[in-house]
């Protein structure tokens, strides 16, 4: 399966920092501006940035992983961001590091398929009837998302798992909101069609 991994569009302003180079009245480092606003974002969207990155397909157990990774981007890209629009900035982070990671799995599962991933794959099939029946259907969704487009899966997971708004997936991905509607209209269909071609069941409605 190719992933298609989306350039950043970033603006290269940089915010300037004050210079305590020749602050002699503390022994005490102080904490710059930018430190203090990473906090406040840290602590603000990182759920939000988790929903995202569970959106975009990654598995719930890298969930919180690449949350972590999606922060140390913008600590490291903090200094570059205009100041407009945060929430679609973190979300563009979001949707590149899910991008990469994904890309990174296939060709590991391609070239290193090792006896631990098999032992675990069989471990899964262990335990009581209501857990094993759970986790078969995680399975299907997860093959049914991961057949679908990119634009279609993130339409369908924001709005049907994480319970996003219309409204609220077209101000993150910066599209009109009538794209989103048509997106998850086709994602629909494309769920159910393909979640009949896995199990032989046609099925209607929502999650």
């Amino acid at each position: 399966m190719g992933f298609t991994i989306a350039a950043e569009s970033e603006s290269s302003g940089v915010e300037s920092c004050p210079d305590y180079s020749d602050d002699r009245t503390s022994g005490v480092r102080p904490v710059h501006s930018r430190e203090l606003d990473f906090e406040r974002i840290y602590a603000q969207y990182f759920g939000p940035v988790s929903r995202w990155v569970r959106a975009f397909g990654a598995p719930d157990s890298e969930v919180d992983d690449l949350t972590q990774e999606v922060f140390l981007v913008v600590r490291r890209k903090l200094d570059q961001f205009d100041g407009r629009n945060l929430p679609a900035w973190l979300y563009r982070i979001a949707q590149r590091t899910v991008s990469d990671h994904r890309r990174r799995a296939w060709f590991r599962r391609l070239f290193r398929r090792s006896q631990r991933e098999l032992d675990s794959l069989a471990s899964d099939r262990s335990g009581p009837a209501d857990l094993l029946e759970r986790r078969e259907a995680e399975r299907v969704v997860r093959q049914v998302l991961d057949r679908m487009s990119r634009v279609r899966r993130t339409a369908f997971a924001l709005f049907e798992i994480e319970g996003y708004t219309c409204e609220e997936i077209a101000k993150l991905e910066q599209i009109p909101v009538n794209t989103v509607y048509t997106r998850l209209h086709h994602a629909r269909k494309d769920f159910f069609r393909l979640l009949a071609e896995l199990t032989g069941e046609p099925r209607e409605g929502a999650l």
